[in-house]
């Protein structure tokens, strides 16, 4: 769940989506990660679609590295590769070449994937996606109950 959206700079980040954890979890399902990864392409991705792909600028890349960083311990990992099936690879230095490319492929099919998904929701929500960007553009920062009104189609009380 979202705990709060900003547009407002914060360190090397020019806008940010804290989430919450959903209860104290030790374990994560193969879809929480896949929609962790959805979350973190959202950025681009809505670049993509509202500014077209040659406007498009380095601020996803924070964002990229942490989908990076589950997909491949998602492969290397949690055994959640079909391909390369239910075995760890921690030192991936010292596996053959044909391995390497093996995870770096399976990497990329996720992150593609990630990709396609998180383009299908923004696609399929357009109208609560410009509701919200506006919002944000009016108040900079909005909190998961203001965050719910306004995908409701509803107005915020003005501050």
């Amino acid at each position: 769940p979202i705990n709060k959206a900003t547009i407002m700079p914060r360190g090397p980040t020019l806008g940010h989506v804290s989430l919450l954890p959903e209860n104290d979890r030790w374990n994560e399902t193969r879809a929480q990660l896949l929609a962790q990864m959805d979350v973190s392409m959202g950025g681009r991705v809505a670049e993509e679609l509202i500014f077209g792909t040659d406007h498009i600028t380095t601020g996803a890349s924070s964002d990229f590295d942490n989908a990076t960083k589950i997909a491949k311990r998602m492969v290397t990992k949690f055994g959640m590769s079909e391909k390369l099936g239910v075995m760890t690879y921690s030192d991936t230095g010292k596996l053959s070449p044909e391995t390497q490319s093996a995870i770096e492929q399976e990497i990329r099919i996720l992150l593609r994937d990630s990709y396609e998904r998180a383009k299908h929701i923004l696609k399929t929500h357009a109208k609560e996606h410009k509701n919200l960007a506006e919002a944000l553009l009016t108040y900079e920062t909005l909190d998961a109950k203001e965050i719910q009104i306004v995908l409701e189609g509803k107005k915020l009380d003005v501050r």
